[in-house]
């Protein structure tokens, strides 16, 4: 495991996963995990040499059984939380078929501007303005309210 001392932010990938009709995969946290109850993006560790975007991939199938397409990546945040520091990596990527959506939490999706409407954990909340943009409007081709 990488170090994650105070210096060192461990790196985390995660996914604005897109439906044909431009609703955002949000996944609810289990109550025992870290900001548990929270809703937040799929994703989680870079592990060993992966890339962030070879990450994203892995866990958008692990977390939810869907492959990803017209990868693009968002941004980056650093957060602090008491006990950890992570660096989130943010890819968006189109899902135009969701019929073997499998998650094993609670799951939801959401258009972008009822986001804020789910709790988030802090790091996730701070990514939230990247899917705003007028630009993510050009990309997929939606235009949201």
């Amino acid at each position: 495991m990488p170090n994650t001392g105070p210096d060192t932010a461990q790196p985390i990938a995660l996914i604005a996963a897109f439906n044909r009709d431009g609703d955002i995969l949000l996944l609810k946290r289990p109550d025992d995990a870290h900001c548990g109850g929270l809703w937040s993006f799929p994703g989680g560790k870079v592990e060993g040499d992966e890339t962030a975007l070879e990450s994203a991939e892995r866990e958008l199938k692990e977390e939810t059984g869907l492959n990803g397409e017209g990868w693009l990546h968002l941004g980056d945040t650093t957060h602090t939380y008491q006990d950890r520091r992570l660096n989130f990596e943010l890819f968006a990527c189109l899902c135009p078929d969701i019929s073997g959506l499998g998650c094993e939490s609670e799951y939801a999706w959401v258009k972008r501007n009822a986001l804020d409407d789910f709790p988030m954990p802090q790091a996730n909340a701070l990514l939230v303005p990247m899917l705003l943009l007028p630009e993510m409007d050009e990309y997929w081709g939606y235009e949201q309210p």
